[in-house]
This record gives structure tokens, sequence and C-alpha cells, in this order.
């Protein structure tokens, strides 16, 4: 997956903001299969915020993505990375920082 600022500048531009979840979550879970083996994903729409889920064996981590997050993606594409690897590190005080 791409850590190009102009690949992520047009996706973000054309995708709609779920997609784009998908695909930022997509990127994170690979970079953490190689320490934690799989990591099933799910994203979905509740209003305006989107509802994620990450789960590591018998773990389970959930984040909300505000409105002011889905916001910010369009100036800063890398954001929704850190706000991913941030909080999953909070609920797992093993999980070592990913990096690309």
């Amino acid at each position: 997956m791409t850590r190009n600022r102009i690949v992520r500048n047009i996706l973000i531009s054309r995708q709609p903001k779920d997609e784009y979840v998908k695909y930022v979550m997509k990127c994170v879970s690979q970079s953490l299969k190689e320490r934690h083996g799989l990591v099933a994903t799910r994203a979905t729409r509740q209003g305006d915020d989107i509802q994620t889920r990450w789960q590591f064996d018998d773990r389970v981590v959930e984040v909300t993505l505000k409105s002011d997050v889905l916001a910010s993606l369009d100036t800063e594409p890398f954001a929704l990375d850190e706000v991913f690897i941030r909080a999953l590190q909070l609920n797992d005080d093993e999980m070592e920082r990913v990096v690309e």
C-alpha cells in the first residue's frame, strides 16, 4: 500500500470517505499482520461518523471517526493512519509502533 502523499491526495479527492477509510485500514492492517498475524477489519457509516472495528485473535478494538477527523483528511491524508495507530496502541500495551 502506498505511503506516497501525491497518490493519497488523489485517492482522497476521488473516493467517498468510506472507501478511503477502508483503504487506510487495509494499509494499517497489512503492516500489523507482520507482527500480530491476521487482522480482521470492518468500517460502517453511522450518520456523519464512521465506526471501525479491528479484531486481533480474541481482542476487538473499536474506533469511531467523527466528522471533524474525516473532514481533515482532505488536507492531511496520513492523519487517519496516525489515528488508528494511536488508538490501537492505547488498547494494547504490547503493540509496537507500526512503520511502513
